[in-house]
């Protein structure tokens, strides 16, 4: 029903537009993008650059030839060297080793002869504060397992908090199956093969009926693309996100936040087949995020863009809609994290 109203919302809108909706005058200027993620999470941090092209006018590519790139960290300008990973003219990687610390005030500027100049800022936030958390099993209406995550933790004063979470699950496997001789046609079990798997669960969609929950608003998921610095070392972490900053802190201080991640795994422990055994462990780990104002405003602004409903349609805008960089588009974020320690859990119910 709700796809049915958006394309009769979509057709009126059209309509309303008569012979004034002419794409062809729509004539942009070419604009320079840029994003930079600064974290403690980096190996190496990238900055990446390319220029706009013009919904209509010239067909050639705008080119980023003779571009100038500027970093800096405390007033301190940053070392940074072109990446391998850069394509000749279209889009730019830099690349530094630099360790950024909470704290760290990071300036960005980019000049791109004959499209123009842009730059941004931000400042690369405090950790996670102090937390605890449980975790917990239950049935979910779509069929499988919820794993509920609920996290206990102190606000500062002001309120003002950009999270994030994810759950790190590590699998642990030893498996044994009956094999035949290919000459006496007896069976024998083989060898014990030993495997393990190391990956992020991935949330509950919002439409399930065990749902999201939050002290504020409710956490959004988040799969950003390979250069976001949600991806560490090839690895997608499926986060969501949250912002407590109009929530009030509860009487004790602390707040608290409970989301749910998707298990399809059995239960831990050994099981006989009619070919063998199997024998599986579970450990979970959470990482927890936290990100600067404009960083949070950005992943929710990419979030809300690629889930509307219109999006399904192919009409949703072109943009993330949200951007700090002045003179440009993009985005100069940051965000720091921190990881609790592995913990198994009682997967028996």
């Amino acid at each position: 029903m709700r796809r049915v109203f958006a394309i009769i919302a979509s057709c009126i809108a059209l309509a309303a537009c008569e012979r004034s909706f002419d794409i062809s005058k729509q004539v942009g200027e070419s604009t320079l993008w840029m994003t930079f993620i600064p974290s403690n999470d980096y190996d190496t941090t990238y900055f990446i650059l390319q220029a706009t092209t013009p919904l209509v006018g010239a067909t050639n590519p705008v080119r980023t030839s003779g571009e100038s790139v500027e970093v800096k960290v405390n007033g301190q300008t940053l070392r940074m060297d072109k990446s391998d990973r850069s394509v000749p003219d279209r889009m730019q990687f830099y690349a530094t080793d630099h360790v950024f610390v909470p704290g760290d005030r990071v300036e960005v500027a980019a000049t791109v002869p004959g499209t123009g100049s842009a730059d941004a800022s931000c400042v690369v936030p405090e950790p996670f504060p102090a937390f605890s958390w449980t975790a917990r099993l239950v049935k979910r209406s779509e069929g499988g397992q919820a794993l509920f995550v609920d996290i206990d933790y102190s606000d500062p004063a002001d309120g003002a908090g950009y999270y994030g979470a994810a759950v790190c699950q590590y699998t642990e496997q030893d498996n044994q199956w009956l094999e035949t001789d290919p000459e006496t046609g007896e069976s024998y079990l083989g060898e014990i093969i030993h495997s393990s798997h190391t990956g992020f669960l991935s949330p509950c969609p919002m439409s399930d009926a065990e749902g999201l929950s939050a002290a504020s608003e409710n956490p959004v998921t988040v799969i950003p693309s390979y250069y976001n610095t949600l991806s560490s070392n090839g690895s997608r972490q499926s986060v969501q996100i949250w912002s407590d900053v109009s929530t009030p802190t509860l009487a004790d201080g602390r707040r608290r936040m409970t989301f749910a991640s998707v298990c399809y795994e059995q239960p831990s422990g050994r099981r006989e087949y009619s070919r063998g055994w199997s024998e599986s462990r579970y450990k979970y780990r959470l990482v927890l995020y936290r990100f600067s104002e404009s960083y949070y405003n950005y992943l929710k602004a990419r979030y809300n863009n690629n889930s509307d409903e219109f999006s399904s349609m192919g009409l949703a805008p072109a943009s993330f809609v949200y951007t700090n960089v002045r003179g440009g588009a993009g985005v100069c974020g940051a965000y720091t994290v921190i990881s609790s320690d592995w913990i198994e859990l009682d997967r028996s119910n």
